[in-house]
């Protein structure tokens, strides 16, 4: 057991350059979606209504600023769910589980490590979801819309995985 605990929290620990590199192609990304609408608004503008959609110029502007922003966005579906504007600590779950996990007290690191693991599969699942809600924009594109909501709302509830383990506790916990 120790050696998987080992394997987790040296996993976890390499989670803070990933998330860098996330937020940097997000970045990429949501730079590219606004050069897009600015160009499907030029096209729009030189050849007529007939030539472009203005639900995808529009779509892709707010998503790609969304990307461009993507910290701020995260707070933003934070504060919308949760009423905070960052994710709790990983150490908070313990807070919210009373004596669930005494019996795991030698596992502690690892709980942490796999909250942070939690917390960072939100972050991409939330940017999957923005990118799902970009493509439902498009008129011949896929019907994305749901999942696209449904990846943000889950990746909402993943990154403050703490606060909502905390809610789950209370319901099913005695």
């Amino acid at each position: 057991m120790t050696d998987s605990i080992t394997l987790i929290t040296r996993i976890a620990s390499t989670i803070g350059q990933f998330e860098i590199l996330l937020h940097a192609v997000v970045f990429v990304i949501g730079l590219v979606f606004v050069v897009q609408a600015l160009k499907i608004a030029i096209k729009r503008v030189e050849f007529g209504a007939q030539s472009a959609s203005i639900l995808t110029a529009i779509t892709n502007f707010i998503i790609g600023i969304g990307l461009l922003a993507f910290p701020r966005t995260v707070g933003l579906f934070l504060g919308t769910l949760f009423g905070v504007s960052h994710p709790d600590d990983p150490a908070k779950v313990f807070a919210y589980s009373g004596d669930f996990f005494d019996p795991l007290d030698e596992a502690q690191p690892a709980i942490e490590a796999i909250v942070i693991l939690i917390q960072f599969i939100g972050f991409i699942a939330i940017a999957r979801g923005l990118l799902f809600l970009n493509a439902a924009s498009t008129p011949s594109g896929p019907k994305s819309f749901g999942p696209g909501i449904t990846f943000i709302v889950a990746g909402t509830l993943a990154v403050n995985f703490p606060t909502f383990f905390g809610a789950l506790s209370e319901l099913f916990i005695p």
